[in-house]
C-alpha cells in the first residue's frame, strides 16, 4: 500500500473517530447540563490549575479538547503547513491542555498577535507554525483580565483581548532567543518562553493592585474513563505502527540512537512505523507510571500523557525519558517534598528534559529528573499560574545550567556514537586538543 493511501485511510479512520466521539458527548450528559458546563468553561478564568472536568464535567471537556484541537487543525490546513513531528508535538499537547486551561474564547487574542508579527515581519505565518500552535499555553491571561481580574464586562473584553494580542505578538521573536538559553535541550521552549513573559505580566499586575488567585479545582470523578482511554488510544498507535511497517520491531531500535534534542523529527529522521509505535509504548509507560505510583487521573494528568504521547515524536523515547522519570520520583520520596497534584504533573512532564539524559547518559538523567522537580513549584509562584506550561519553565533553567558544564566534563552521545550508562569524564588532554581544533 502506497504512503498516500495510507496517509488518507488514517485521515478518514480519524474523522470516524472524531465525529463517533461528537455523538457520544449528547449521551454522557443532560443536555442542558453539558451546554452549561461548556459556557461555564469558556468563562472561567483557567489559571494553574482548573481542571475543566470540574469546571464543565467529562462531555463538555471532551467538547472543548474537539473544538480547541479542530480549530488549530483548520489554521494548519489554512496555512498549508505540512504535518511533521513538532506540529504533531502541538498538536496533541493543545488536545492535552484543553483539559485544563486552553478553550476557544481565550487563544484566539494571542493567535491574532502572532499573526500580525508574522504581518509587521514579513514572514509567512507557517514560518512560525510551532509557535503559533503552542502560543495558546499562555492563554489564561486572556481569560484572567475577562473574568478574574474584576473589571467590567466591556473593559475585561478589552484588556482581555489586547493583553492576548500584545503577548502573542512578543512571543515568536522571544521564542527564537530562547532557544539559545537552553541549546535546545527543552523541549518545551515555548513554555519556557512564555513563562518569563508571564513572570513579567504578574508584577506589572502587582504592582497596579491586582492579585492573582492561583486555583485548585481537580475532579478524579473520571479516573477510569481516562485511564481506560489512555490504554487505548496507546494500543491505537502501536497498532497502526505495526499496519503502516509489520517489520517496524526491527528499525525501532534506531529511534535511540537520537539524543531527542530540539529540532528531532522522528517521523522525518526515524519513519513513519516507528514514531507511531514509540507515541503508543511510551503512551503505556505512561500509564504503568501511574499505576506504580497510584495516580488518580484528572484533566491535569490527561494532559501530561497527551503532551508525552505528542512529543514522542519530537524527542521523548523510553531511553531518554526514564532517567528523567525516575529522578524526579526519587527527589519526592527522598525529600520532604510530598505527593501532591503539582509533584504527579512534575513527573510526568520532567521528560520535557529527556534529551539531557539522552545526550549525557542515566546518571546525568536522574540527577537533572530530581533537580527539576525542586524548581518547579518556584517557577510557579514567579509566573503566577499564567504559563500552562510552569514545567516548561522550570526544564529551562534546568538545562541552562546543567548542560554548558555537563558539555565540559562528560563526553556527549554525538562525540562517541553511544548512550552511556556511567559517563566518563574528558580526560584533560581531549580537551586541550578540542580547544586547539576550536
Amino acid at each position: 500500500m502506497k504512503e498516500t493511501t495510507k496517509g488518507r485511510t488514517l485521515q478518514r479512520f480519524t474523522l470516524s473517530v472524531t465525529i463517533l466521539l461528537l455523538i457520544a458527548l449528547f449521551f454522557l450528559q443532560p443536555f442542558e447540563e453539558f451546554v452549561e458546563g461548556y459556557k461555564n468553561i469558556l468563562r472561567c478564568s483557567s489559571i494553574l490549575i482548573t481542571d475543566y472536568l470540574f469546571i464543565g464535567g467529562l462531555s463538555a471537556t471532551i467538547l472543548n479538547v474537539l473544538a480547541t484541537t479542530g480549530l488549530n487543525i483548520l489554521f494548519l490546513r489554512w496555512m498549508k503547513a505540512e504535518m511533521t513531528g513538532g506540529v504533531f508535538a502541538c498538536l496533541l499537547t493543545i488536545a492535552g491542555f484543553a483539559f485544563f486551561g486552553k478553550n476557544l474564547y481565550n487563544a484566539l487574542p494571542i493567535y491574532l498577535g502572532v499573526w500580525l508579527y508574522a504581518k509587521v515581519t514579513k514572514t509567512p505565518l507557517k514560518n512560525h507554525v510551532l509557535v503559533f500552535l503552542l502560543s495558546s499555553g499562555i492563554s489564561p491571561i486572556t481569560s484572567y483580565m475577562m473574568f478574574g481580574a474584576g473589571f467590567s464586562l466591556f473593559w475585561g473584553i478589552f484588556f482581555g483581548v489586547l493583553s492576548g494580542i500584545v503577548v502573542g505578538f512578543i512571543l515568536p521573536a522571544f521564542n527564537a532567543f530562547s532557544m539559545k538559553f537552553h541549546q535546545g535541550y527543552n523541549l518545551y521552549n515555548t513554555g519556557f518562553s512564555m513563562g518569563v513573559l508571564s513572570m513579567i505580566v504578574t508584577a506589572m499586575l502587582g504592582s497596579f493592585g491586582f492579585t492573582v488567585y492561583r486555583n485548585q479545582y481537580l475532579s478524579f470523578e473520571y479516573h477510569s474513563v481516562l485511564f481506560y482511554s489512555t490504554i487505548v488510544i496507546s494500543m491505537m498507535f502501536i497498532v497502526l505502527g505495526f499496519w503502516w511497517n509489520p517489520k517496524v520491531l526491527r528499525s525501532y531500535p534506531k529511534i535511540f540512537k537520537k539524543s531527542g534534542q530540539l529540532l528531532s523529527d522522528f517521523f522525518h529522521d526515524i519513519g513513519t512505523a516507528e514514531t507511531f509505535l514509540n507515541i503508543g509504548l511510551m503512551g503505556i509507560l505512561s500509564i504503568i507510571v501511574i499505576l506504580i505510583l497510584g495516580i488518580n487521573m484528572n484533566g491535569p494528568v490527561m494532559g501530561a500523557v497527551f503532551t508525552i504521547l505528542g512529543f514522542s515524536a519530537f524527542g521523548k523515547h523510553p531511553l531518554n525519558s526514564f532517567p528523567v522519570v525516575l529522578g524526579a520520583i526519587l527527589a519526592i520520596e527522598l525529600t520532604p517534598i510530598e505527593w501532591t497534584s503539582g509533584s504527579v504533573l512534575a513527573v510526568l512532564f520532567v521528560t520535557g528534559i529527556a534529551p539531557i539524559a539522552g545526550q549525557f547518559g542515566l546518571l546525568v538523567g536522574i540527577v537533572v529528573g530530581f533537580v527539576h522537580v525542586m524548581i518547579t513549584p518556584l517557577a510557579l509562584s514567579f509566573q503566577g499560574g499564567f504559563d500552562l506550561y510552569n514545567n516548561g519553565f522550570a526544564a529551562g533553567f534546568v538545562a541552562a545550567v546543567f548542560v554548558p558544564v555537563l558539555a565540559k566534563l562528560f563526553y556527549k552521545r554525538d562525540e562517541t556514537l553511544k548512550w552511556n550508562w556511567i559517563l566518563p569524564l574528558r580526560s584533560p588532554k581531549m580537551m586541550e586538543n578540542k580547544d586547539r581544533a576550536a
